[in-house]
């Protein structure tokens, strides 16, 4: 089982490339899935079908759905949503705006996550390809996991409890609600489900993530941004692809002008990136719609190469002892010390760099320890803690 996800700036193509990628994988004998998280959703344009929230059949070994990310939190989310929803129109906040704040930060985005793991697990297919939404959109449902896994393990087990204190009494003393049990069952199958993410998301073997990119200066920092935040959540990138590259045979002045800004552009592309294969998509002179121009378009960008390969792996986390303490590393990309800071509390290390945060569950060597200094060196953030 595979699992790509298609992530950039939008209107680089992510599209495109994901259902040319499908088109790729099932001419080749792989039953692939292509699906869209992005709710402005285009897939259906692109292979010029129409598609809905299940599985659709585009050709032999190949599907496509685009994932209503509404419907699957109502469907897993009611009966947490319905209780919020209630406690909010008891402090006496609109009815409207009560069932707008029951909607927990990042839940339409984790849903969607949830749907893509759950079609995993199903077995149904060897590839799937996900075409996700913008940027900050994808890194909104990319850090939900463990967004909402903080709020689970701090909150909901305390809840509990006192929901089953207060409860018999809480008719006498308050007009607030208080949850029922089956709240509780939600929240824990909930949690349950994003435990088993982490294993599926997160194991570079199974997970990777093309970063598509065209050859523009804000595009490419964006993107070398991109690569340093999914660094700090813990996904692999397998490689780069740069969407609308001018070919060498269009001649005139206006094309040479455009080229020789492009080749500037790549050659920082290669140099940032070179870690791992960047793959070129030509710009083409019309619309790349229908599987047979999607075939072709996959043959030009792949060559001989099987795209479900993993094509690199990132450096994985690692814990190492120095002397009394101990030193916990993870690769941070393209990231310069000013944007970092660290610290740790209990057993979990907080780490922030621009306005995304991350808490990492640490190992039992760690937990407790104080953090002594966090730096950075050739892309890679070391946490040096101290002894006991």
């Amino acid at each position: 089982m595979r699992i790509i996800l298609f992530s950039g700036k939008g209107g680089v193509g992510k599209t495109t490339l994901a259902a040319a990628t499908g088109v790729r994988a099932a001419s080749m004998g792989h039953r692939a899935l292509v699906m869209s998280t992005d709710a402005a959703h285009s897939l259906g344009d692109s292979l010029a079908l129409p598609i809905g929230p299940e599985p659709t059949r585009v050709m032999d070994n190949l599907d496509a759905m685009e994932i209503d990310a509404q419907h699957e939190l109502e469907r897993e989310f009611g009966p947490i949503k319905n209780f919020l929803a209630r406690f909010f129109k008891g402090q006496g906040i609109d009815e409207v705006v009560a069932d707008e704040m029951a909607v927990l930060p990042g839940m339409e985005e984790l849903f969607s996550l949830l749907r893509v793991a759950e079609l995993a697990q199903s077995r149904r297919y060897d590839l799937l390809l996900v075409d996700c939404a913008p940027t900050g959109e994808t890194l909104r449902m990319l850090a939900a996991p463990d967004v909402l896994r903080f709020y689970f393990r701090k909150i909901f087990p305390v809840q509990r409890i006192l929901a089953r204190t207060v409860r018999p009494v809480a008719p006498f003393v308050t007009s607030l609600p208080v949850p029922e049990d089956d709240v509780f069952v939600a929240v824990r199958r909930l949690y349950e489900r994003i435990e088993r993410l982490d294993p599926l998301l997160r194991d570079p073997k199974v997970t990777s993530i093309r970063i598509v990119l065209s050859l523009e200066k804000m595009v490419i920092a964006e993107s070398e941004r991109l690569f340093t935040y999914l660094g700090l959540y813990g996904y692999s990138v397998d490689a780069v692809i740069a969407n609308r590259v001018l070919p060498e045979t269009l001649k005139g002045a206006y094309f040479e002008r455009w080229g020789r800004t492009q080749a500037r552009h790549m050659k920082r592309v290669r140099e940032g990136f070179a870690s791992m294969p960047i793959l070129e998509s030509p710009l083409r002179d019309e619309e790349v719609m229908g599987t047979p121009l999607l075939r072709t378009l996959s043959d030009e960008v792949y060559g001989e190469r099987d795209p479900l390969s993993v094509f690199h792996t990132s450096r994985p986390p690692k814990v190492e002892k120095r002397g009394e303490g101990y030193v916990f590393s993870f690769d941070l990309p393209f990231a310069s010390s000013d944007r970092v800071t660290a610290y740790a509390a209990g057993d979990e290390l907080s780490v922030t760099i621009d306005n995304w945060r991350r808490n990492i569950v640490l190992p039992r060597s760690l937990a407790g320890r104080e953090v002594m200094e966090a730096r950075l060196r050739s892309g890679r953030l070391s946490v040096v803690f101290g002894g006991r």
